[in-house]
C-alpha cells in the first residue's frame, strides 16, 4: 500500500534568489490525518535537509499553540491537573487578545527568542513535544498548497485551543490573568470545530480541515524533480 501523504522536491522562485527548490504536497488517501502530514515532513527533511540542531533560526519566529498541542505539552509537568490547556498554557505559552481575538503562542525572552530554546546548544528543550507549527516548519520554501493546509490546521488549532480555555474557565479553572476570558471574549466567536475533542493529530483528518477546492488541490496528481 502507497504512503498516505507525498511531500516532494520542486523547482520554484525566490524574489530575491531566483530559481530554488522547494517542497510540495500530494495526499493519496482520504483518510489521511495531520500527523500523517507531520510523518511525511520528518521524513522530507531526513532525506533532504541538514540536521537542523545548532541553528536557532526559526526560534525567532512567532509559534502559535494548537489544541492538539496540549496533551504532549502537558505530559512535560509533574502535575498537570484538572485543567491541562491552562496549565499548559501558563507553562509554555503567551496569551493575548486585541480587539476580541485571541492569540495563543509558546513564550518568548526579552529578546524575543522562544522560552524553550537552550541556548549553549542552540537545540529545542521540548523537541519530541514540540508544536505542530515547529514540527511543521523548515528553511525550504513551500508550495502555496502546503502552506495553505499548515495555515488551516493552525487557524482551526488556536481557535480550538481559546474554546478549550473558555470552557475549563466556565467549570473552574482560574483566569490565566485574573480577568474571565469571557469578559474580553466572545464565546460564539470560538464554536466547535475539526479539532473540538482531538486529543492527538492522529484523529484529525485533513479534509475536515480545509475547503473543498483545496482538498481537491491537495490530491491533484503531480510529482517532484
Amino acid at each position: 500500500m502507497g504512503k498516505k501523504i507525498d511531500v516532494f522536491l520542486i523547482k520554484t522562485s525566490d524574489p530575491l534568489l531566483g530559481e530554488v527548490m522547494g517542497c510540495d504536497i500530494r495526499i493519496n488517501a482520504l483518510d489521511a490525518t495531520v500527523a500523517d502530514l507531520m510523518d511525511a515532513l520528518d521524513e522530507f527533511a531526513a532525506a533532504h535537509l541538514a540536521d537542523c540542531k545548532g541553528c536557532d533560526a526559526c526560534c525567532q519566529e512567532r509559534a502559535p499553540l494548537l489544541s492538539a498541542d496540549i496533551p504532549a505539552l502537558a505530559s512535560l509537568l509533574p502535575q498537570p491537573g484538572d485543567w491541562p490547556a491552562h496549565t499548559a498554557v501558563e507553562r509554555f505559552g503567551t496569551l493575548q487578545i486585541s480587539d476580541g481575538v485571541s492569540d495563543i503562542f509558546l513564550r518568548r525572552d526579552e529578546d524575543s527568542v522562544c522560552a524553550q530554546l537552550k541556548r549553549d546548544s542552540r537545540s529545542c528543550s521540548i523537541w519530541p513535544q514540540r508544536p505542530f507549527v515547529c514540527r511543521s516548519h523548515f528553511c525550504l520554501p513551500r508550495s502555496a498548497r502546503l502552506e495553505l493546509l499548515r495555515q488551516d490546521v493552525a487557524n482551526l488549532g488556536l481557535n480550538e485551543l481559546t474554546r478549550l480555555l473558555l470552557a475549563e474557565e466556565s467549570s473552574g479553572a482560574p483566569c490565566l490573568d485574573g480577568v474571565p476570558l469571557k469578559d474580553k471574549l466572545d464565546p460564539t466567536d470560538y464554536p466547535a470545530n475539526a479539532l473540538t475533542g482531538k486529543v492527538s493529530y492522529a484523529e484529525i483528518l485533513i479534509k475536515d480541515c480545509v475547503s473543498r477546492d483545496l482538498w481537491r488541490d491537495l490530491c491533484a496528481e503531480r510529482k517532484g524533480i
